[in-house]
C-alpha cells in the first residue's frame, strides 16, 4: 500500500491484526513478553538520549533542540511531531531543577525531568563559556580500562579554558540488558587527562576529583554523563598541537 495507491483491504487487515495482538484479553502472553521488552528498550533509549544530548550540546557546531523535546519525545515525524507543547509543565519542572538531585532523577527517569535538568546545565555552560564552544579546539581524551570502548571522551579548549566531556555508550551490558540503571561502581575505565587541571565538576559541584586520571566509576556514579571545567597546562598545549592535524574542525 502507499499514500497515492492505497490497498484498503491490506490496511484493514493490518489494523485488525495490530488491534488483536494489543488486546490483553486475546493476546495475554504476547502483551506480557512485549512489556518486558519495551521496559528494557525504554531504559537503554533514555540512556542513549542523555549521551546524545551531551554530545549535541558539547561537540563543535550549534545544537538543534526542538520545542517539545525537553522531556522524552516519543512522537513520529510530520504531522505527529506538530502537537502543541505543554510549556506550563516544562516551566514548572525547570523551576525545581536549579540544583538537580541526579540520583533521585535517575530513580524516576521515566518522567523525563532528568533530560531537562541535563539540558539546562549544558546550555548554561555553553552560555558562560561561549568562546570555548564557538571557537574552541576539539581534542579526544584517552580512555583506558575494560570498558574503554563504552566511553566517548573529549575536551573543548580555547586559550587556557577547557571543558572535558565523557558520555557512556553501548550500555546494555552495564544495565543487565536494560534491567537497571548503570551503577557507577561497574564502570572499569579511566580518563587520562594529563595536561589539564580539572577545576570543577559542572554537574556535581561538590564532587572532588583527582588530577591526572579520572575514574569513570566516580564520574558516572549517578549519571552516565560527566562535564568538567578545566585549565590547560603547557603539556596540554603540546598535546593539542600534535592532535590538531588529525582532528576535524567540525563534528557532525
Amino acid at each position: 500500500t502507499s499514500w497515492l495507491n492505497p490497498d484498503e483491504a491490506y490496511e484493514a487487515a493490518l489494523t485488525g491484526f495490530v488491534g488483536a495482538i494489543l488486546d490483553r484479553a486475546r493476546s495475554p502472553e504476547f502483551i506480557a513478553a512485549f512489556e518486558v521488552f519495551i521496559r528494557r528498550v525504554a531504559l537503554l533509549g533514555a540512556l542513549n538520549s542523555l549521551s546524545q544530548l551531551a554530545l549535541k550540546a558539547m561537540v563543535p557546531g550549534v545544537p538543534d533542540i526542538y520545542q517539545g523535546a525537553e522531556f522524552w519525545d516519543l512522537s513520529l515525524v510530520d504531522p505527529d511531531n506538530r502537537r502543541p507543547v505543554d510549556f506550563d509543565t516544562r516551566v514548572a519542572a525547570l523551576a525545581a531543577l536549579d540544583a538537580p538531585d541526579w540520583r533521585g532523577l535517575a530513580e524516576q527517569w521515566e518522567h523525563g525531568r532528568i533530560k531537562l535538568a541535563l539540558m539546562r546545565k549544558l546550555l548554561g555552560l555553553r552560555t558562560r563559556l561561549a568562546p570555548v564552544f564557538q571557537q574552541g579546539t576539539y581534542l579526544p581524551i584517552e580512555v583506558r580500562g575494560t570498558h574503554r570502548d563504552h566511553v566517548v571522551a573529549f575536551a573543548r579548549r580555547y586559550d587556557r579554558d577547557a571543558v572535558i566531556v565523557a558520555v557512556g555508550r553501548h550500555m546494555a551490558s552495564l544495565t543487565g540488558n536494560g534491567v537497571h540503571w548503570p551503577r557507577g561502581a561497574e564502570w572499569d575505565a579511566t580518563l587520562v587527562v594529563n595536561g589539564f587541571q580539572v577545576t570543577s565538576d559542572q554537574l556535581v559541584p561538590e564532587r572532588k576529583l583527582p588530577a591526572a586520571e579520572l575514574p569513570v566509576a566516580q564520574l558516572f556514579a549517578d549519571l552516565p554523563v560527566a562535564v568538567l571545567r578545566a585549565r590547560q597546562s603547557s603539556t596540554a598545549g603540546r598535546i593539542g598541537k600534535r592532535r590538531a592535524a588529525a582532528v576535524p574542525a567540525t563534528v557532525a
